[in-house]
């Protein structure tokens, strides 16, 4: 039997080669390159072809190389059989490293700092005791609940909605619709880790974003069609959000003409807030083609229908 390994435009060289120091009497198909689609047990995949999945009739399962899922939903036809998501604690330092970068470089005012150079201006920017910048998550799954304990760590006070009761240690929650407007309105830094869904597609509308103070900014890590492209530009524009860091977006690459290039209160970076690194994320993967041979269920599992 053979795995099946697929990273997108990323390449597979570095996949390969830790899957078969751990695992080398596998048989790996660095995809297109498949000999015989009934050799393949295990998909270890990122942005496979559409309809590709369903054409392996002894898949056992489905193992992602990302953080997320998303180009599953669009699979009209999916094998069944369990997918995996992929958990790695360097991804989700990666993750929180980003997010320590950008929300101190708004909470020092290093972005009003950047434009006084550029017109010789030497001036000193008072901000607030730590305690008071308010920092703000959607999205508390295993990245989220990092970067909001790491926020709290360092000095930050912490908030972020959830839909449904639960306890994580240093961060404030706000709960249920009645709860979401409130929380909007106290921020100084949102950030975004919410997974694309069918209920999250386009969450972050105009009327969501305007819940926001016109000082705050939006920090994007999640999937860039969470957020309202044309709505977000018209609120800046219109002086009513601060700024936003744009990690992700509806359409990647990002083209050339995008308003978000050349937007003086945007900054973008290309989808790069976490990079997968094989040597350490290889173990989950390894670690669940042992427990599906052993007949365990294999963990975390990723359900397709909730995008998560």
């Amino acid at each position: 039997m053979a795995i099946l390994l697929y990273n997108g435009d990323f390449g597979t060289d570095a996949w390969s080669e830790a899957l078969q120091q751990q695992l080398p009497d596998e048989t790996i198909y660095c995809y297109p390159q498949v000999p015989n689609r009934e050799d393949v047990e295990f998909a270890a995949v990122w942005n496979l072809p559409q309809g590709e999945l369903a054409t392996y009739p002894n898949l056992r399962a489905i193992l992602l190389l990302g953080a997320g899922g998303d180009f599953l939903m669009r699979e009209t036809r999916l094998p069944n059989v369990p997918i995996v998501r992929l958990v790695d604690d360097a991804v989700i330092g990666d993750m929180t490293q980003y997010c320590l970068y950008w929300v101190a470089h708004y909470y020092r005012n290093f972005h009003e700092y950047a434009r006084q150079q550029l017109e010789g201006v030497w001036k000193r920017i008072e901000y607030p005791p730590i305690d008071e910048y308010r920092v703000g998550i959607l999205g508390l799954g295993n990245i989220g609940t990092e970067i909001g304990r790491a926020l709290s760590c360092t000095g930050y006070q912490v908030s972020a909605w959830v839909q449904s009761h639960r306890e994580v240690d240093q961060v404030k929650l706000y709960k249920g619709v009645e709860e979401f407007a409130p929380f909007m309105a106290q921020l100084d830094v949102l950030i975004n880790v919410l997974p694309l869904t069918s209920n999250t597609h386009g969450f972050l509308n105009s009327e969501r974003l305007g819940l926001l103070g016109t000082h705050a900014k939006v920090i994007n890590i999640s999937r860039g069609a969470v957020i309202d492209e044309r709505a977000l530009k018209s609120l800046l524009d219109a002086g009513k959000l601060g700024g936003a860091v744009l990690d992700v977006f509806a359409s990647e690459p990002l083209p050339s003409d995008h308003w978000a290039w050349a937007h003086p209160l945007v900054q973008v970076t290309p989808h790069s807030s976490g990079q997968t690194y094989p040597r350490s994320a290889v173990n989950s993967l390894v670690d669940n083609i042992l427990r599906i041979r052993a007949g365990e269920e294999p963990y975390p599992l990723f359900d397709p229908t909730r995008g998560y």
